[in-house]
């Protein structure tokens, strides 16, 4: 059996993270992760982006009010892991 690819377990991630909350868009491609909370009060509201480049994996988390992370990881492994970081912050988030 062949290993999931990244796509494959972020896509993983992101339905078993979000599979109950319909106020959650994300988009996925080849090269980008996006995610958007939706919130009606906040017209800024949370996000998270993660972009595979060349040589490296950029993520940017955006909480909806004054923190702001950008981070750059060299492996798929160190990706996931701080893709997991964040997707659990977005949940606390939602759960505000």
């Amino acid at each position: 059996m062949e290993p999931y690819s990244f796509n494959r377990r972020a896509e993983n991630l992101l339905k078993s993270y979000f599979n109950d909350y319909e106020n959650v868009s994300y988009k996925l491609d080849a090269e980008k992760i996006n995610i958007h909370l939706i919130e009606e009060e906040n017209v800024d509201s949370a996000s998270l982006e993660l972009i595979k480049d060349e040589s490296c994996f950029k993520i940017y988390f955006w909480d909806g009010y004054s923190q702001s992370e950008v981070i750059e990881v060299t492996t798929e492994k160190d990706a996931v892991k701080t893709l997991k970081r964040f997707l659990k912050k977005l949940i606390k988030i939602l759960n505000r």
